[in-house]
């Protein structure tokens, strides 16, 4: 099974609170995404228009994101401000379905929704965790509910602090 299966099949995989983002007037919050992996060349411009759309950079409020922001030897972070609702949908999905492990902070909307992380490790369903505003992952009580043992609890917060390997570009593979 492809990653953009494993990654975009079935309901969100979540320890977070089930609060909805994108009421009817959208609120604007900071959000980071942290992207690894191996991306055909091909492919790279698709993800500078998509990250552009959203107004990422790799600085926060920096200048349009371009090929030479590229990192070397280590994971992609983009950055934005004011996001509408936090959500970057259309990156994450292009991640899934180009086998990109990400990790993504989205800052809270107080009385909308609290701060979140989402990740994909490259397999599997994504993971929410509820967030503070420093990125950190955090435990509510509806949460703390569902741990059974000390082990699950290091489990929690270790999958919600997952780095992404290092994102590089390498040669298109004709399709």
């Amino acid at each position: 099974m492809d990653s953009w299966t494993n990654g975009a099949e079935g309901p969100l995989k979540t320890s977070a609170h089930d609060t909805p983002r994108g009421s009817i007037m959208a609120d604007r919050v900071s959000v980071s995404i942290t992207i690894g992996g191996k991306l055909s060349a091909d492919r790279l411009n698709q993800l500078i228009e998509l990250a552009n759309d959203k107004s990422l950079s790799v600085d926060w409020d920096g200048e349009p994101f371009t090929e030479q922001d590229l990192p070397h030897g280590e994971p992609l972070v983009l950055r934005g401000n004011e996001i509408a609702n936090g959500k970057v949908d259309e990156i994450e999905d292009f991640c899934c379905k180009n086998d990109l492990p990400f990790w993504r902070w989205s800052g809270g909307a107080a009385a909308s929704f609290p701060a979140e992380i989402v990740l994909w490790k490259g397999v599997g369903e994504r993971r929410a965790f509820t967030a503070d505003e420093r990125g950190q992952v955090v435990l509510t009580t509806e949460e703390a509910d569902e741990i059974t043992s000390i082990g699950d609890l290091r489990a929690h917060f270790e999958t919600g602090a997952y780095t992404p390997s290092p994102f590089e570009i390498v040669p298109a593979t004709g399709h």
